[in-house]
């Protein structure tokens, strides 16, 4: 009976908070303000630990920040020591870059939500769904009907919704159309349960899937198909045994596969282009990571043991901090508080092939050629045996959401099984995008989704 007032305790104090911090992040995420944006994971703890009369909130804040401030100043001490320079402004936008993993260290994980929150969760996702998905779908047409092209030429590239409304009548290149797809396909991913379970709600995962391929975002894509069908993978019992579900699922990612290649023959034509660039060592991206595994340590010995520092190196406040990230590469846009400074690694390994890629043509503005990406940074940047850390947590999540997916198969609870699918599809889609951005540092694009997993995670392990 004391188990169950604790939950009931936790139910009452923690989940009215978290449920109005997802829709104040949600709202405030797909605004086209992108400073705003990476300021939301912070509003949304202090709204959290407000709302939520919790002083242990500010006490793991505090505690986070102090870690982190103390890790910063070891390695500023031993750079100096070596006569090595260190960009403490770098390391400052780092924390900033990484707020949404913030917000998830800082919560606890200890509370349960009921299944009337649920609704209302997923509620107001089908309504950022459903708006996101036609306005992305507006705009490629409008698009392709004011310009008269197709849109398997670049088109899709203006499908951005609200955080670019009108992207139609300025179809420059930027992140928006993959923090757009992004989004959109965590809020579809977190959505099925209720879809399947409320088979009426069906249609807006449609529409949701025809803005995504209307996006043409195809490595987004393929990771999120991807990540699906390994979690079906590592979550069979019988990996051969055919089930009305796995049938449905293998149907709507075959037909929206053939639909994809219908539409839009030559993006897809695009992919064996980039692929064999990559397996040919002919592709910024490659050589910067042959390099930076094999070359850098023997300059970085220390990139073993505790990696190079935060914002060092190849993540995204490492190339904000060069001044030379948002624009154009040869024209970059000023930033307020910024100081244009760049690491020695970054300088020697990096910049170059990312000189390379943003200025030479014939690369376009492909992820799949970007020298940079969130596995290499991480890496890199905190080092191997952090690294290794990270990974042994990622597969333990894994290996306890199999099991609790397992017991919710004995009991028949097909509900409870589905938010664990979900759950680890969502952790694999995240490792799969980790190898073609720096997108672990993009709150925009991570966001809201990291929030759906918090939320039905602790769903599923509320009785562990």
């Amino acid at each position: 009976m004391e188990h169950i007032n604790s939950i009931n305790s936790s139910v009452n104090r923690y989940s009215k908070p978290f449920f109005e911090v997802f829709v104040l992040s949600l709202i405030l995420i797909w605004l086209p303000n992108k400073l705003l944006a990476y300021l939301v994971p912070f509003i949304a703890i202090a709204l959290f630990a407000i709302r939520a009369n919790s002083g242990k909130i500010f006490l793991r804040l505090v505690a986070c920040c102090s870690i982190f401030i103390i890790a910063v100043c070891l390695y500023y001490f031993f750079y100096s020591a070596i006569g090595e320079k260190f960009i403490l402004q770098n390391s400052v936008l780092f924390f900033l870059t990484y707020g949404s993993f913030l917000f998830l260290f800082v919560v606890s994980p200890g509370f349960n939500i009921q299944e009337l929150d649920y609704s209302r969760y997923m509620k107001v996702v089908q309504v950022f769904i459903v708006l996101e998905s036609v306005l992305g779908i507006f705009q490629v047409i409008a698009y392709t009907s004011i310009n008269g092209i197709s849109i398997d030429f670049g088109a899709g590239d203006v499908v951005q919704g609200t955080l670019n409304p009108f992207s139609f009548l300025n179809a420059e290149g930027s992140l928006n159309n993959q923090i757009y797809t992004n989004n959109l396909l965590l809020l579809l991913l977190f959505y099925t349960p209720y879809a399947i379970s409320n088979k009426k709600r069906l249609w807006v995962c449609i529409v949701g899937l025809g803005a995504v391929m209307m996006a043409s975002v195809l490595h987004l894509f393929i990771a999120f198909i991807g990540a699906v069908v390994v979690t079906a993978i590592l979550f069979s019992r019988s990996l051969f045994k055919i089930t009305k579900g796995r049938l449905l699922i293998s149907l709507v990612l075959a037909l929206a596969i053939v639909l994809s290649v219908i539409i839009q023959p030559h993006n897809f034509d695009l992919i064996s282009f980039y692929a064999k660039k990559i397996v040919t060592n002919d592709s910024p991206k490659t050589i910067v990571t042959v390099n930076s595994f094999n070359t850098l340590p023997e300059e970085y010995p220390w990139v073993y043991t505790i990696g190079l520092g935060p914002g060092q190196y190849s993540s995204r406040a490492g190339l904000i901090g060069t001044g030379k990230y948002f624009g154009d590469f040869n024209k970059p846009k000023k930033m307020p508080l910024i100081q244009p400074a760049i690491a020695a690694p970054l300088n020697k390994y990096i910049y170059p092939h990312w000189k390379e890629y943003a200025t030479n043509p014939k690369y376009g503005s492909s992820t799949m050629s970007r020298p940079f990406y969130s596995i290499l940074s991480i890496i890199m940047e905190l080092g191997y045996v952090i690294s290794f850390i990270l990974l042994i947590v990622f597969v333990r999540t894994l290996v306890k959401i199999r099991k609790r997916y397992n017991e919710f198969l004995i009991q028949k609870n097909t509900l409870q099984m589905l938010f664990a699918f979900v759950c680890a599809a969502s952790l694999i889609y995240l490792l799969f995008i980790s190898f073609f951005e720096n997108y672990m540092e993009v709150t925009q694009a991570i966001f809201p989704g990291l929030l759906l997993f918090r939320y039905f995670y602790g769903y599923i392990n509320i009785e562990q």
